[in-house]
């Protein structure tokens, strides 16, 4: 999988409402790995200042498509289909930020699948697999 280049920088993923929502940080991507961390912040928190489970859910998913999608652009693009993720401890607010790692399993012609780890410090709280149909770019 080769990345072609970014018009004018331009980040479709990193440039999603959500991303900017949650405050994803865009930290480094190539075609083998990719990661994002998620400063915390009281609104991301359920109750007894553990890290919302969709939250974790939706930083996972976003590294994987981050991961993914520059190989496929411009003339296709990736659809979640199935997800499955993990959760092997909780995300609290003293343990500092979250950052997911997501490096690709496979990317076929019509189904692409990324493996992601999403980290506190040096301890893992949830694991993940993410299927994406492949299909063509609508314009």
């Amino acid at each position: 999988m080769q990345y072609p280049p970014e018009p004018l920088g331009f980040d479709p993923v990193a440039a999603m409402p959500a991303a900017a929502f949650f405050g994803f940080e865009f930290r480094s991507r190539d075609p083998q790995q990719a990661r994002i961390a998620l400063p915390l912040r009281p609104e991301l928190f359920q109750g007894q200042q553990r890290v919302h489970g969709g939250v974790i859910a939706s930083l996972a998913d976003t590294c994987a498509v981050w991961l993914l999608l520059p190989g496929l652009l411009p003339e296709r693009t990736i659809t979640s289909i199935e997800f499955k993720l993990n959760f092997v401890r909780a995300a609290v607010a003293e343990r500092g930020e979250l950052l997911a790692l997501a490096r690709p399993v496979r990317v076929g012609r019509t189904v692409a699948l990324a493996d992601v780890d999403v980290l506190q410090g040096d301890e893992l709280v949830a694991k993940g697999l993410f299927t994406y149909l492949v299909s063509p770019l609508e314009r």
